[in-house]
């Protein structure tokens, strides 16, 4: 799970990281509610071998309206989860770019896709500044850069990148049925998580007993905030042990985790949900930053 920490929250955020690292369908646009959708839609950007990675979707337009009554309690899970958005990167889209041009993003530590507002033209000037080069691959304009760092696409309205070496934007040019939004446990996952501005998905091995890991982030307004925790496992059994321990370690953790409803979803690709409530107090990745115990439930489970 990569939620950028920020502050003297950064050294729980990596422990989690190792943590979950540890915890061992079809096309979007088939009749789910419209955000889960909108989540599916942006894994279909990103080809299906990014999903060995851990993945963020973002959306930021959302958060900013959110954020309007709270942005302090909203700055863990603001931001597209980027590397471009550093020091190092942001120098590419040169010295006008402010992220809040970025309305809906897709991240792994490699690759992404951003949509939004944003001035190409002047991009692609400070692009070439840098050594970039233009060319032509599948129809679609790619800049490249003279030595090393990432090869981006660049509208408007779109940004992609990929930093990759061989076949470089192969990872945000998926070919039909080879998206993320296509691997079963995303979209399993997806539909678990439901109505979410941000998720977070942590993948593991296919045999491990749960294979996908997900936090999703549901609010109505800035001081009603709900936390989805979602787990593929491997099988009922699997799943049916994890929904006895993470039951336990809500009541074990009183009274941080009060309200929190835990079920599980049999089937083919059966699934753990956890809905955690948080107060207005409480700032939401708090899961993932600070109350690791149930991530850790689930690590342990591995």
């Amino acid at each position: 799970m990569r939620i950028t920490p920020r502050g003297p929250v950064a050294g729980a955020a990596a422990l989690a990281t190792v943590l979950l690292a540890a915890v061992t369908g079809c096309s979007s646009g088939s009749g789910d509610d419209d955000r889960t959708s909108t989540l599916l839609t942006g894994l279909g950007t990103l080809a299906r071998d990014s999903g060995t990675k851990q993945v963020t979707f973002l959306d930021a337009a959302a958060v900013r309206k959110l954020s309007k009554g709270g942005s302090r309690r909203f700055s863990s899970i603001a931001e597209p989860a980027s590397s471009l958005l550093g020091p190092d990167g942001s120098r590419l889209f040169g010295q006008s770019f402010d992220v809040s041009q970025v309305d809906r993003a897709v991240d792994t530590s490699e690759v992404g896709h951003w949509e939004g507002s944003f001035d190409a033209s002047a991009i692609t000037k400070s692009l070439t500044s840098n050594g970039y080069t233009q060319s032509e691959k599948d129809g679609r304009k790619v800049w490249t850069p003279g030595d090393t760092g990432p090869s981006l696409q660049v509208s408007d309205a779109e940004i992609s990148y990929s930093g990759r070496d061989s076949e470089p934007m192969s990872a945000v040019m998926p070919e039909k049925g080879s998206s993320l939004a296509d691997d079963k446990r995303f979209r399993r996952a997806a539909e678990c998580l439901g109505d979410v501005y941000r998720a977070d998905f942590n993948p593991a091995g296919s045999s491990a007993p749960v294979p996908l890991a997900a936090l999703g982030q549901q609010a109505s307004s800035a001081a009603e905030n709900t936390e989805v925790l979602c787990f593929v496992a491997r099988d009922d059994a699997t799943a049916q042990d994890l929904e006895r321990k993470l039951r336990a370690a809500v009541d074990a953790g009183a009274p941080k985790f009060d309200g929190t409803k835990v079920t599980v979803e049999k089937g083919d690709q059966p699934v753990v949900r956890a809905e955690v409530p948080d107060t207005a107090e409480q700032r939401p990745g708090r899961l993932i930053i600070s109350d690791v115990e149930l991530w850790m439930t689930a690590a342990k489970d591995g």
